[in-house]
């Protein structure tokens, strides 16, 4: 029995080995990552651009994701300290519940870089996310120029929400500060859908069925929440009364500004927050850059039916 488990242990270490090594023959870094959820398209093109640039450089991911969950993240903290990772990368889903998690973490010695989401009450080694009060007024922008398109100047604007989260908050103080500045007898109501689809499509009806003909506009501050306020607005019959507008542009937020059911949607470019969040961590533990910036933001657009433009406005090709 004795010689038996002696082989075992053995044949489970020479077959563990090998995935632990670089292609160069050295030990691979061991990067822990949460995301916030895998259901929504711009995490699961985070996380392929995330494994695709930890192949190209030997190192290996133990990937999860909270769905939501704000409890969750907070356990795979700590199941990640105890395994000794190298560095984490997270993506919140509450920005402050996750702060004492993350600072066992760091007095662990394990250094942390935030993706899309930032923690509060922590100091992280990096923060890697879109712009996302140049996003938001960039959203408040298209609210704006259709409402105006439209004749309309004073009524009521959604904005359906994510409430607790930091970059969600920074897009919604982006929104309000131009459509405040532009059309002040515009009254914006703000709805926490926790940035899931079902929710915001129930908030917004509860929302026609409070406001009616008052409402002239709804911004989703994720795609989900966009498209949900959407198809509530579409069964009530009101879209030719209600402006929509969305951040994140998916696959089906596209085609819906395309067909003229949305009027655009501020475009985040989540390959590139993931690919920054890996890299800078691998810098850091690899001593190729000790230094990184505390904050690493990254460039956000439009899309409307005449195509994309960048930050400054000018049309890419």
């Amino acid at each position: 029995m004795k010689l038996r488990l002696v082989l075992a242990v053995a044949f489970a270490v020479s077959f563990v080995m090998p995935l632990c090594q670089s292609a160069f023959g050295g030990e691979k870094q061991v990067f822990g990552v949460t995301l916030m959820s895998l259901r929504h398209p711009f995490f699961q093109e985070m996380k392929d651009e995330m494994e695709k640039t930890a192949g190209e450089i030997a190192v290996v991911l133990r990937l999860t994701a909270a769905d939501f969950d704000a409890g969750q993240p907070v356990r795979e903290l700590d199941d990640f300290v105890q395994q000794r990772v190298n560095a984490i990368i997270l993506a919140p889903c509450d920005s402050k519940a996750v702060a004492p998690a993350l600072k066992k973490a760091i007095d662990a010695g394990i250094p942390v870089v935030t993706v899309d989401v930032a923690a509060e009450g922590v100091d992280v080694l990096s923060h890697c996310a879109s712009d996302n009060v140049a996003g938001g007024r960039l959203a408040g922008g298209l609210m704006v120029g259709d409402l105006q398109r439209r004749g309309i100047d004073s009524g009521i604007v959604l904005i359906v929400d994510h409430s607790g989260v930091t970059s969600t908050a920074q897009r919604v103080q982006g929104f309000k500060e131009v459509v405040a500045r532009e059309l002040p007898n515009i009254r914006m109501e703000t709805l926490n859908a926790i940035g899931q689809r079902d929710r915001a499509m129930a908030v917004t009806e509860d929302a026609l069925q409070r406001f009616g003909d008052s409402l002239v506009g709804a911004f989703g501050i994720n795609d989900d929440c966009a498209l949900g306020a959407l198809s509530a607005i579409e069964r009530a019959d009101m879209l030719e009364n209600i402006s929509v507008v969305g951040y994140d542009l998916g696959d089906e937020s596209r085609a819906a500004i395309q067909e003229g059911r949305m009027v655009g949607d501020t475009v985040q470019f989540p390959s590139k927050i993931g690919r920054t969040g890996i890299m800078t961590a691998y810098e850091f533990v690899t001593g190729k850059n000790t230094n990184p910036p505390k904050d690493n933001p990254v460039e956000v657009g439009t899309f409307t039916k005449d195509g994309f433009r960048d930050q400054s406005g000018a049309l890419v090709n």
